[in-house]
């Protein structure tokens, strides 16, 4: 028997062979994330009204943290929970809709892993300061409720400040990409653009968030969060007094002392012909005192007549010397030189005068931007906002109180693009949730992968060529068999022929 019909065999035994070096090369297991998708759910009981959040995210994390994709929301019906103290069941009632609207959203195999939490914050504080007793029958009410859902409810408490504002803090780094970042092949990266500080106006005072150094300033102070697999220490810095409210209440209290004896009280801060009857002893509520002098100050049933004078110049003048006067708020007076300092320059301002600036008077100017703001007209303002006229016309004192904030050492960000990814998170006001959802996901397991069997490249490579080399030397035997036929079968032809 010639070697060419002893080929297809050895063929045979080499591809056998081959099969048993298969079976017996070393392999690994590689692990396969799951893609599943998981759910959590955030109740932000503000002081208006409550809302109702839900988050999603892929079960893959970015060292050990969740990375969050969507939101959806469901405003609860009615004020918020601090209004339903003289009937703290009622407060629970209300938010059996928003429970049902996401009992739909959410497929019905993962109600019972969907972490649910409550977070109440200003005016719960508030009450649980005057009457403790109150604020523990509505948590008691609120908590009732949310354990009878099928989610997995993870509790109900009134945040502190500082955790409102160190999750706040989060969630606008988050979507800033500070954290991480997507490079060209769509994997998630450590990002080097450094965390960004948040300036948020509230209605009584403002607050200055960011992140300290490790254990060099204040090691007692702060909120420690664990993410992306970096501890960071959030510290905040309160300004009492400084807020939305209380800054209208200072400075008219200002103008009506330097005007008793006109008619009129004019505000250089207010669109002109704007006007509203002020009685004295409405600055006085709320915690902050409204005068910060002691010149004789008026009757409390005084009522004065104020009218807008839109003296953009004279209001940014006025706010200024008001600022140099007040001894409440520390922060602007050491910024720079603070055992506290911030380590990023960046400033992130949360507050609705200057997102209403950024959109009708954009400037890369702030002071003319701000001008131009106090500058509006009254049909101007309610052109570009469906807020009231009472909340609009006190967009230019808080505008003019940061820029003058901006004057004492802080970058102030007004970066347009982020903003609309911020935005894209859903309700901007309540990015605590966010925040809140994002350090929660550190805690929560992640689903136990899949597993494929894997072999090195090299051997992989290999025994790719092997098979290679047979399927080629088959096609050629088979090749030449066929040729050494056809040529066999010519040559019987031709002498067939020949004879």
């Amino acid at each position: 028997m010639s070697w060419r019909e002893l080929l297809p065999p050895w063929l045979v035994i080499v591809a056998g062979l081959t099969g048993i070096v298969l079976l017996c090369v070393s392999t690994k297991d590689v692990p396969v994330a799951p893609l599943r998708t998981k759910y959590g759910i955030v109740l932000d009981a503000g002081p208006s009204h409550t809302i109702l959040f839900i988050y999603q995210w892929t079960t893959t994390k970015a060292n050990k943290t969740g990375v969050i994709r969507g939101c959806s929301s469901c405003p609860v019906q009615g004020p918020g929970v601090s209004s339903y103290s003289d009937s703290p069941q009622k407060a629970g009632k209300s938010l059996e809709p928003c429970l049902n609207w996401a009992q739909n959203k959410i497929p019905a195999e993962q109600h019972s892993q969907t972490p649910l939490y409550l977070g109440a914050t200003a005016s719960m504080r508030q009450l649980n300061l005057s009457h403790p007793i109150l604020s523990d029958s509505l948590l008691a009410a609120l908590t009732g409720t949310l354990k009878s859902s099928p989610f997995n409810f993870q509790g109900a408490q009134i945040l502190s400040s500082p955790e409102e504002e160190a999750f706040n803090w989060v969630a606008v780094n988050y979507v800033l990409e500070n954290f991480f970042k997507y490079d060209w092949q769509g994997q998630l990266v450590p990002s080097k653009k450094g965390m960004a500080g948040v300036l948020s106006m509230g209605g009584t005072s403002a607050q200055f968030t960011s992140d300290l150094e490790e254990e060099k300033q204040a090691p007692e102070e702060g909120v420690r969060l664990q993410l992306y697999g970096q501890t960071h220490r959030v510290h905040t810095h309160q300004c009492p007094c400084h807020g939305t409210e209380q800054l209208r209440r200072r400075l008219l209290s200002v103008l009506i002392q330097d005007q008793r004896t006109a008619k009129t009280v004019s505000n250089p801060c207010w669109p002109l012909t704007y006007s509203q009857e002020v009685q004295w002893q409405s600055l006085l509520a709320g915690p902050c005192a409204a005068s910060d002098d002691t010149r004789d100050t008026p009757g409390p049933k005084e009522v004065f007549n104020i009218t807008g004078s839109s003296n953009p110049t004279a209001c940014m003048n006025l706010m200024q010397s008001l600022l140099n006067s007040s001894s409440s708020c520390s922060f602007f007076k050491h910024s720079l030189s603070s055992d506290l300092k911030p380590l990023q320059t960046r400033l992130l301002v949360v507050s609705e005068a200057m997102d209403f600036m950024r959109g009708t008077a954009p400037s890369p100017d702030l002071g003319q931007a701000v001008k131009r703001l106090c500058g509006m007209s009254i049909k101007e303002l309610i052109r570009e906002s469906q807020a009231s006229l009472d909340t609009l016309a006190d967009y230019c004192t808080v505008s003019a109180f940061i820029f003058h904030l901006s004057t004492r050492g802080y970058t102030l960000d007004f970066d347009q693009p982020a903003w609309t990814a911020f935005q894209k998170m859903g309700d901007r006001s309540s990015g605590w949730t966010l925040g809140y959802l994002l350090s929660l996901t550190s805690t929560i397991p992640q689903d136990s992968p899949s597993f494929l069997k894997g072999i090195e490249p090299g051997v992989w490579s290999l025994l790719l060529i092997l098979f290679v080399v047979l399927l080629m030397g088959s096609f050629l035997r088979i090749s030449y068999r066929v040729m050494a036929k056809e040529s066999s079968s010519s040559h019987r032809s031709s002498s067939v022929f020949d004879d």
